[in-house]
């Protein structure tokens, strides 16, 4: 933060200005005319400016910095069953994505018969180029889920924009913050309707939060 200008109060006496006006103008005791005073000038050293470099996104490397168990426990009021797994997408130049990762939550094991369930919570960051990007990506999935009869809400979420989108097969909530987006789905029957919007708006902002770039909590790079 710029400190404001510091003004110093009064008026600055005859022996104040020497170093400024050289006793031009000053009457001396007596009457006398005041010597010539010897001026000096002083050429200021020049300075370097310093600029500090932007805090950068780190893609977290699990899912623990992203969300814990308890965590997700905490946001849902209901502890998940199963195990949590982590997948890294490729990133996307042709759309401006630059990472992606997804954490599933609430995922039953494999067995010899079965394979592993979907998990019933999944969170996913998507990284971009620019926010223009990540704006323009969360336009296009809106208008695309609108078309196949989701309905789309404004969420709540602080720092981010945010959009729930309602659907019969799940409920995803979507924020964006700067060049990242955030995506949670929760697949239906752990909670009713305003319990769902509660709880992902809940555990969007202590996902946002723990990826703050200016905080460097998460601690891998994607």
């Amino acid at each position: 933060m710029r400190r404001p200008p510091h003004r110093v109060g009064g008026a600055l006496s005859c022996v104040g200005l020497v170093g400024l006006l050289g006793l031009a103008g000053c009457a001396l005791p007596g009457g006398g005319a005041p010597p010539a005073a010897a001026t000096t000038s002083t050429t200021p050293a020049p300075t370097t400016a310093t600029t500090t470099p932007a805090p950068v996104f780190v893609v977290p490397g699990a899912c623990a910095q992203l969300l814990t168990v308890g965590q997700v426990a905490d946001g849902l009021g209901v502890r998940l069953p199963g195990t949590t797994t982590y997948v890294v997408g490729e990133p996307q130049p042709d759309i401006g994505r630059t990472a992606r990762i997804t954490c599933g939550y609430g995922v039953a094991p494999a067995t010899d018969t079965a394979g592993a369930s979907d998990p019933l919570l999944e969170v996913t960051v998507f990284v971009y180029d620019g926010p223009a990007a990540a704006a323009e990506r969360v336009e296009v999935l809106v208008a695309n889920q609108e078309q196949q009869g989701v309905r789309a809400d404004p969420a709540v979420v602080p720092g981010a924009d945010a959009v729930l989108l309602s659907g019969p097969a799940d409920t995803t909530l979507v924020a964006t913050v700067a060049e990242r987006t955030y995506a949670l789905t929760l697949l239906p029957g752990l909670l009713d309707a305003p319990g769902t919007q509660g709880a992902l708006q809940t555990l969007a902002a202590v996902a946002i939060a723990a990826g703050d770039p200016a905080d460097g909590s998460a601690a891998a790079t994607g």
